[in-house]
Parts: C-alpha cells; sequence; structure tokens
C-alpha cells in the first residue's frame, strides 16, 4: 500500500494518541479513556444502535464532503445544509396535515431541495464570483444556523417544552417508530436509514467505476484548467458536485426528524458536518470506505458522550476535544504526506 493511502490512518491514531493522553491533566488513566471511548457501544443494544444512528449520519456527512472533494472543492457547508434541512423537514410534518404517503413524499422532496439549493449557493458564488468555497460555506452556517433558530422559537416553538425546539410531527408521518431496526435495537435512534445510507455508498461506488461523469470530476479535480481544455463545463461540474452534497446533506435532517426524534431541535447535530469530514479524508473518498470510517467515528463519538458516567473528572464535552483533535490530525497527515512527496519527487 502507498505511504499517502496510509497519512490519514497515521493522522488518525496520532490524534486519538493526543486526546487520550490529554486524560493525565485531569488524574485520568489514559488506557482507562481508550477502553471507555472503544468499547462502550457494546454495553447493550441500545448503546449498538445508538452508535449505528451516529454511523448513519456521519456516512451521509461523509458523501457530503467526498464528492465534491473529488472536485477539488473542501466542502464545509454540511452542518448548516443539514440544518436547515432538518427545519424544513420539522415544519412541514407539524403544519402540512395530509395523508401519509404524501405527507412523507411532500417532507422528502421540499427538505431535498431546500439541502440542495442551500448547497448550490457555494457553487454560483464561486463559479460567478470566484468566491472560495471554505468561506462561503462558513458564513451560510451561521446564517442557516441562525435562520432555522429564528423560525423554531418564534413561530414554531413546541409549547410544551422550555427547550428550542419545534412541535412534533403530525402522528401519521411518525412511520418510523414501527421500524423493525430500530424495535431490534431496543428504540434506539437508529432506522431503516441506516440500509439506505449504505445502499448509497455501493451506489455510489459502482457509478463511479462505470459512468464517465464521476471521471470527469476526478480530472477536473485534479487539473481544472486541463479539464476545460476538453470542453468540459465548469459550472456544470461544480454545480452537480454540490447538489449532491446538498442532498447527502438533507438525508442528516430527514434521519434525524423522521427517525430519531420527530422534531427539530436546536443544536441535534453534535458537528456531523465537520465529523464527516475526517470520515471521508480517511476513507480517501472512497464510497465504501466510508462505511467502514463512518463506524469508527462513530464508535467513538458514543464512547467519549459516556465519559462523564465512567470517570471521575472528564464529561461528555471531551467529545468534542476528540473530535477536534482526530480532525486536526488527519487533516495535517494530508499536507505532510504530500509535501514530503513532492519535496523528493523534486
Amino acid at each position: 500500500m502507498k505511504r499517502e493511502n496510509l497519512a490519514p490512518w497515521f493522522g488518525f491514531l496520532f490524534g486519538l494518541f493526543l486526546a487520550c493522553s490529554l486524560a493525565l491533566f485531569f488524574k485520568e488513566s489514559p488506557v482507562h479513556v481508550l477502553k471507555i471511548v472503544t468499547t462502550s457501544f457494546l454495553n447493550s443494544k441500545y448503546d449498538f444502535g445508538l452508535t449505528l444512528f451516529y454511523t448513519t449520519c456521519l456516512i451521509f456527512a461523509g458523501l457530503s464532503f467526498a464528492i465534491p472533494m473529488k472536485a477539488g472543492l473542501f466542502h464545509i457547508g454540511s452542518e448548516g445544509q443539514l440544518t436547515i434541512s432538518a427545519t424544513i423537514a420539522a415544519i412541514i410534518g407539524v403544519s402540512f396535515n395530509a395523508n401519509t404517503f404524501t405527507g412523507l413524499a411532500a417532507i422528502f422532496i421540499i427538505t431535498i431541495l431546500t439541502g440542495m439549493l442551500s448547497a448550490l449557493i457555494i457553487a454560483l458564488l464561486k463559479f460567478y464570483r470566484k468566491a472560495h468555497e471554505v468561506v462561503v460555506a462558513i458564513m451560510l452556517n451561521f446564517v442557516f444556523a441562525a435562520l432555522s433558530t429564528w423560525v423554531t422559537v418564534n413561530h414554531f416553538q413546541n409549547t410544551a417544552s422550555q427547550n428550542p425546539e419545534t412541535g412534533l410531527i403530525l402522528d401519521a408521518y411518525q412511520i418510523f417508530k414501527n421500524d423493525p431496526i430500530k424495535n431490534y435495537f431496543e428504540q434506539s435512534p437508529v432506522s431503516s436509514f441506516f440500509v439506505l445510507a449504505i445502499i448509497f455508498c455501493i451506489l455510489l461506488r459502482w457509478l463511479e467505476s462505470k459512468t464517465l461523469f464521476f471521471q470527469v470530476i476526478k480530472s477536473y479535480g485534479a487539473n481544472p484548467a486541463a479539464n476545460k481544455r476538453f470542453g468540459f463545463s465548469e459550472l456544470k461540474i461544480l454545480t452537480s458536485v454540490m447538489l449532491m452534497a446538498g442532498f447527502f446533506s438533507a438525508f442528516i435532517g430527514l434521519t434525524e426528524v423522521l427517525g430519531n426524534s420527530f422534531q427539530y431541535k436546536i443544536g441535534f447535530s453534535p458537528s456531523y458536518g465537520f465529523l464527516g469530514i475526517a470520515v471521508a479524508l480517511l476513507a480517501r473518498q472512497n464510497f465504501i470506505g466510508l462505511i467502514g470510517s463512518s463506524f469508527l467515528i462513530a464508535l467513538l463519538h458514543k464512547g467519549a458522550s459516556d465519559l462523564d458516567l465512567e470517570t471521575q473528572f472528564l464529561t461528555r464535552d471531551f467529545s468534542r476535544v476528540l473530535q477536534a483533535l482526530i480532525i486536526f490530525s488527519v487533516a495535517a497527515s494530508y499536507y505532510v504526506f504530500t509535501y514530503r512527496k513532492r519535496k523528493e519527487s523534486n
């Protein structure tokens, strides 16, 4: 295996080592912390199901990052897109009274369109105004978060709760309450969206190997100037990859609203959009590899969330430290190995 293919895994292990080493400053054993974060998902069926729920969301987040990455775009706007998509899904579910099929169809279609259009803004500003996708995405994340909060608190606030959240979607749309996967895992948040996420990964892997479309995307990512000389439309490529990114971001919102809480809760995402970066980089944008890397990050997130119960001084907030160190280390490993490769080639 090429050294650069192992780069993200070196970064992952280094980030995990740093996170566990920090436990020493809180008089906790790094070995004990490592054991908790890597094995807590085995405590019960519910815990395993919760880990699979995180895996589902991370697969969608990983796809949202991996596809634009193949075109050379560093897409960090998934967090804002999943937020506004979840808000729209909950609003429709609360206010649109129709039969089950019509209502669910409306929720799926409008939510997906919301995610796609919110991502399309990034592509259009990059093409027409030459704005960097990272800057635009960061600003849109704040805009969508603020908009979702304002709409929820001022117009769709759940009157039966003091928490900032919408009311529950109508009973007719809560079909995933009886999901066989959810029932098997003791009513944990996981649902059939997990199966759908795996199907998407397999389908995309097949399309990548069989269609010209993905080859054009990768050629653009490798050399945009050469790609344009062959007559391929830059606008078409940018809009296509960002529409697909928004499509998968929207499914995170659907997974939460239709498969878990049946409402929109402000702050429901533990930074799925940013964790998706680590997921995609670990898998090196391989669509099948995303399944394994998503599960790995999910079990670490699940384990870190249990630290306040299993340790004396650490809390579940340590999971954010773990996430940050892993994302930083994985991203840095790409630069280090790429820099060394270029230096050796010169």
